[in-house]
This record gives C-alpha cells, structure tokens and sequence, in this order.
C-alpha cells in the first residue's frame, strides 16, 4: 500500500489481532520484484483499491511497460477448467489502458495468467450472483510464476 505522502507499506493491521500482515498483493509485489533480479524493472502498485488495474511494471531503461490485474484465488487452480473476470473491469481496461495487460490469477497450488485483448468483450458473458462475467478457460493461460515473469520479461525488453 501507498500512503498519501508516497511512503510504500507493505504491512496493514489485522484488526482481530492487532498484529499485521502482508495483504495478497503485497505479497505479489515482493515475489515479482525479488524474480525479475534486476534493478531496471520497477513495480508500482495503484494507490486506489478499486483501480482496474494493480501493477505497472516498468522497464526504466526504455520505458516499456506492462499492467498487471491481479486476483488472488482461494482455490486450486488445478482443480477448475476456467477462471471469471467482470465484464465490466474488461470494458475499462480496453477504454483506458493501451500497454500490455496481463491478467493473473494467483491460486493456492499454482499461477495462471493470460495476456488481455480487446476479443474478450465479444465474448459471451454470464451472470453470476448478479455480476457480469466472461469466462476464460485455463487452456487460453499460461501456467507458473516463473514463467510469468519470462514472458513479462521478453514483453519489456524490445
């Protein structure tokens, strides 16, 4: 998290607890940065919880950049043949962002991710417990952390 006067926290108070803990996306950024192993990449993360968007990820040498949406899953990955995202959030990634988007799902047993573009929003959609929802099957994802950053990686340095 990002405080007002630019200070980065990675820790929030658990308040049945007083003690504090890493959030899901913290805990993403800090594995991404100590993977990439390279002080020319930079990560930012949004400072406002209901951005479309969580992450840049910046090449500082030539300024290419990739966005990350990331969604933490209480699940195994293994065990689902697709993953939902709102129609809506796509709507506004395709309105507002022209960089790369990567849209990770991060699961209990595994990380899938796939590289957003505009065909998703003439997807069929779906409503789920009244929200919106297209349907991306993990056949259309890439699988591992490890490999996410290599492909992130070989989008950044071109």
């Amino acid at each position: 998290m990002i405080t007002d006067d630019g200070e980065t926290i990675l820790f929030k108070e658990c308040s049945l607890t007083s003690a504090y803990t890493i959030d899901s996306e913290a805990e993403f950024l800090i594995k991404t940065i100590h993977a990439l192993k390279d002080d020319k990449y930079e990560m930012i993360k949004s400072r406002d919880k209901y951005a479309n968007i969580d992450f840049m990820l910046l090449n500082k040498k030539n300024l290419c950049s990739v966005l990350i949406e990331h969604k933490r899953k209480k699940i195994s990955g293994k065990s689902y043949e697709t993953f939902f995202i709102g129609f809506n959030k796509l709507i506004a990634l395709d309105t507002f962002y022209n960089a790369p988007i990567y849209l990770v799902f991060e699961c209990d047993d595994d990380t899938w991710w796939c590289e957003y573009d505009s065909s998703f929003l003439k997807r069929e959609t779906q409503i789920i417990r009244g929200g919106k929802l297209i349907e991306i099957k993990k056949s259309e994802c890439g699988c591992g952390f490890n490999k996410l950053i290599s492909q992130m990686k070989s989008r950044l340095n071109i």
